[in-house]
């Protein structure tokens, strides 16, 4: 496995997304827990994992990075995009089941949104989750993240259409919201 850091916590660390990990990133998010949740209505295959990774890459306006606690990968975490005019980067993250309930999904957010107001310097995280998705809704609120807005049965997930829920974390929040975090909770796609 890499040894090649990008931020470090206390449990987890987030580091660049190599060959060796396309395995793990096809298994995870075809996953029947994770998989809903992160928009992957098809199967995906590691080439097709390679060809993200290889685009990925290439872009600016986004990053993506592994979540490992200890030598196990644990999960994902993105900003995608990142609108460097607005100020604004949408996140995304998520836990491999196996991992659930560990905390890792919290820790691995609070790094990553450290890392976009103190490096990228954006004023505010976006991010959304999907209605039966109530563990990563509590976990973004834990967060700081405030519900900006419901998207009514605009996502068709199990056989049904169901709401999206927004939300938005302002970087002052974020500054004057150490209080709230530091709980460990993770969802079920990971948040």
């Amino acid at each position: 496995m890499s040894n090649v850091v990008f931020a470090e916590g206390e449990r987890v660390t987030l580091r660049p997304i190599e060959e060796a990990d396309l395995g793990f990133l096809a298994r995870g998010v075809n996953h029947p827990e994770v998989r809903p949740f992160v928009g992957q209505t098809f199967p995906t295959s590691v080439a097709r994992e390679r060809r993200y990774l290889e685009e990925l890459d290439e872009r600016t306006d986004a990053v993506s990075v592994l979540a490992v606690a200890g030598d196990e990968r644990v999960g994902v975490v993105e900003f995608d995009p990142i609108d460097r005019e607005a100020g604004v980067a949408d996140f995304a993250l998520w836990i491999h089941p196996d991992h659930h309930g560990g905390g890792y999904g919290r820790e691995a957010a609070e790094l990553m949104i450290a890392y976009a107001f103190d490096e990228l310097r954006v004023h505010k995280v976006t991010a959304e989750a999907y209605g039966p998705n109530a563990a990563s809704r509590a976990l973004l609120e834990s967060l700081g993240f405030t519900r900006e807005g419901v998207g009514r049965e605009d996502v068709f997930l199990d056989g049904e259409y169901r709401d999206t829920h927004y939300f938005g974390l302002l970087e002052r929040e974020w500054r004057d919201g150490g209080d709230r975090r530091g709980r460990e909770e993770d969802g079920p796609n990971g948040a």
